[in-house]
């Protein structure tokens, strides 16, 4: 130890990492649940590093010639990554793992941070940012999904750009951006430069914002420490190095596992854009959810406005839940609506592989969907009514009434 505190020593003398202005991190951080949205983190990086190797040979192109014959060069590309390249296999299915894991940890990030009430004061500009965040990420993922050029990546990406199309006042723009003069070498090469330039930046100018706000406001507490109703003096170690070598840990065993997995199950490319192949327009799983209820019965032609409502839902919830505890007993109607979502979220996605491209009648969609949330609502009300009636018994018998 003494060797590693020497060595600490000496690089801290000439980096000057302890004059860095981050804040002490509270003992009950050291928790794995506290540190997903470090992991996302992690996963982005990791994006990057791969993104700019596989960058190297890829070519955003196709053509058909006078003769006929198609060239599928973004498609061809891909594949001479896979087949060519050493490593190359290996490379570009740990880079689309990651990017499932990261959405995956996002969705745990998102939901845990909802159900314990972390956006409330003063954490509702933490929470907005976070939001916008998310759909950066998401964004990303459909863009990239679009690269390889095959037959359902594009089918399933049409369906996408067609929703887009639909936004109120600038849908048009939308589209223009995406698809540029609407030939396919435009749209690769328009889906390349968010996908690798746009979106990536963005994301770094909010993670930058979201990091400080954290430092600021810092991390909200255990929901145990705040049912106490005592000011409770936390701890503090410095994030150099307890956090740092954690965080660090955390990240490598993410690598670890993503590379185990792409080694085991390593991908194939889907046929190409031009192979005749038929395939039904199918997203990536994290957007399947939301391309099922296209196939729903007057409300495909909506769904756009469902999106923004949702997201207006999400970036509003701060301003919305007017209960001071963050304890998710006090505050039955947004947790009924965030299990409600959670379990669309889990349906519809699974629906979306069961039926995929299959019309679903109103009056099927219609009764599972307001079951669900009728059914919810009715458990989550009564176990907050039984909530509120034990707690008024044990106020009845703390005064001796």
């Amino acid at each position: 130890m003494k060797v590693i505190d020497k060595i600490w020593d000496w690089l801290d003398s000439r980096a000057h990492i302890s004059d860095i202005p981050l804040k002490g991190m509270p003992d009950f951080s050291l928790n794995i649940s506290y540190w997903i949205g470090a992991l996302v983190a992690a996963a982005f990086v990791y994006l990057g590093l791969t993104g700019m190797l596989l960058l190297m040979n890829y070519t955003p192109y196709f053509y058909t010639s006078s003769t006929g014959v198609v060239n599928n060069l973004a498609w061809s590309s891909t594949n001479y990554t896979i087949t060519k390249v050493s490593f190359g296999d290996l490379l570009l299915t740990s880079h689309q793992y990651m990017a499932y894991a990261m959405i995956f940890l996002m969705f745990i990030h998102f939901f845990r941070n909802y159900f314990l009430g972390d956006y409330k004061k003063p954490r509702e500009l933490t929470w907005i940012i976070g939001i916008l965040m998310g759909l950066v990420v998401m964004l990303m993922g459909f863009t990239g999904y679009f690269l390889p050029y095959s037959e359902i990546s594009k089918d399933a990406t049409d369906v996408g750009v067609g929703m887009a199309g639909s936004i109120p006042y600038i849908g048009n723009i939308v589209v223009t951006i995406l698809t540029g003069n609407g030939t396919a070498s435009s749209e690769l090469s328009r889906f390349l430069a968010l996908h690798v330039v746009i979106l990536p930046a963005t994301l770094i100018f909010l993670l930058a914002i979201h990091f400080y706000l954290f430092e600021k406001n810092e991390v909200a507490p255990p929901l145990s420490h705040e049912r106490t109703n005592k000011k409770i003096q936390y701890k503090k170690t410095p994030w150099f190095p307890l956090f740092f070598v954690y965080s660090l840990a955390t990240a490598l065993l993410l690598y670890g596992a993503v590379l185990i997995w792409s080694a085991l199950d390593p991908l194939s490319l889907p046929p190409a854009v031009g192979s005749g192949a038929y395939v039904v327009p199918m997203p990536e799983w994290y957007l399947a959810a939301f391309y099922k209820i296209v196939d729903f019965q007057y409300i495909s032609t909506n769904i756009v406005y469902l999106l923004m409502l949702l997201v207006l839902y999400l970036i509003l919830v701060p301003f919305l839940d007017r209960s001071p505890s963050r304890d998710p007993r006090d505050r039955p109607i947004f947790v009924a609506i965030g299990i409600i979502f959670l379990q669309y979220l889990i349906l519809f996605t699974s629906w979306a592989y069961i039926q995929p491209g299959v019309l679903i009648p109103l009056a099927e969609w219609a009764l599972i969907s307001f079951g669900i949330a009728i059914y919810t609502g009715v458990i989550t009300y009564s176990y907050y009514y039984m909530y509120k009636n034990k707690g008024k018994v044990k106020n009845k018998a703390s005064r001796g009434v």
